[in-house]
């Protein structure tokens, strides 16, 4: 992972720049060519074929970082010939300089979010460690649930990205009325579609825990899980829209306090607190622990209305430079 870590940084930095410009295509391909590359190595490398020694977990590894470089090279290689049309490109490594005023923002943007990623994981991680306490059979059941329910999860996920994107690019042109326009919209439609790919969820849920060996109670409580997942889905699709609103007027604090300091002031304790004094069973336990998502699911909506995040960081940071300017002459 260590060795991986550089590209995969410099792919994020490329992507994102290029979905902020409304070129999403691109890093998808690059992404998926990547996951195809690590797939087909994972094979050969794993298992010792196509005259390859087999190098088990090793090739694992070699696997996946090679897979980074290839979608690395792709978006870099392909943005860089395209330099016409992605005009940041030009003059890109000119200089590594970063004026002082770009750099404390970036930082007083940043570490809001950096700490909020941070905290929300240790919230999660904190969270299985809970619900843990009730028995492997739910450890196990899970990991199953999380990791099928994922697979749908993605859709109210990457419709994150879209709204950062589109709000954020209305926000860059000083059209508040149009950014808050786009904001509803993508909520709305966002709510429709996970309320559609939910009751899909839910209707496979009974299914789908048999692609594993594992015991009769474990695929009961799987499908239980996954069942809450996809009650919740509608509801934390509004979350998940209403966070990256936030976020895309450089409310970084607001969304911290909005994403990882509810999660730590009221849904851990909340949870911490149904498991080890009560003595509900778990199927019940589980979706109880989850209303407090609807908590969020309110105060995320009351947020957007309120309009408070519709600011142009783009502009501030551009009048910071010029005044740096100023003084500098």
């Amino acid at each position: 992972m260590l060795w991986g870590l550089l590209p995969f940084c410099l792919s994020q930095v490329y992507g994102g720049t290029l979905r902020e410009m409304g070129e999403s295509l691109l890093p998808m391909i690059a992404s998926l060519i990547g996951v195809f590359t690590n797939l087909c190595l994972n094979y050969i490398l794993i298992y010792g074929k196509l005259g390859f020694p087999a190098l088990g977990v090793d090739g694992a590894a070699i696997a996946t970082v090679i897979s980074r470089f290839v979608e690395l090279v792709i978006i870099v290689v392909y943005a860089h010939k395209n330099s016409a049309k992605y005009r940041f490109i030009k003059g890109l490594y000119r200089t590594f300089k970063i004026p002082k005023s770009l750099a404390l923002n970036i930082i007083k943007k940043g570490i809001p979010l950096l700490l909020n990623e941070f905290f929300w994981a240790l919230g999660m991680t904190t969270l299985t460690q809970i619900f843990s306490t009730r028995g492997l059979n739910v450890v196990a059941a899970l990991n199953i649930s999380s990791t099928i329910s994922n697979m749908f999860n993605v859709i109210f996920i990457s419709m994150g990205s879209a709204v950062a994107v589109m709000v954020g690019q209305a926000l860059g042109a000083n059209d508040v009325p149009r950014a808050k326009q786009s904001a509803w919209r993508l909520i709305f439609f966002n709510f429709g579609i996970c309320i559609a790919v939910g009751a899909i969820l839910f209707a496979l849920s009974p299914i789908l825990p048999h692609i594993y060996k594992t015991s009769d109670d474990v695929m009961r409580l799987a499908t239980r899980f996954m069942q809450t997942s996809a009650v919740y889905m509608a509801v934390n699709a509004i979350s998940h829209c209403s966070y990256f609103t936030i976020r895309s007027g450089g409310k970084t604090f607001i969304t911290f306090l909005f994403d990882s300091a509810y999660t730590w002031v009221i849904f851990v304790p909340f949870s911490y607190v149904l498991t080890h004094f009560t003595g509900l069973d778990i199927v019940v336990l589980y979706p109880l622990c989850y209303m407090a998502d609807v908590i969020k699911c309110i105060i995320g909506i009351i947020v957007v209305k309120s309009g408070y995040w519709a600011h142009n960081i783009v502009a501030d940071a551009a009048s910071a430079r010029n005044i740096e300017a100023d003084e500098s002459v």
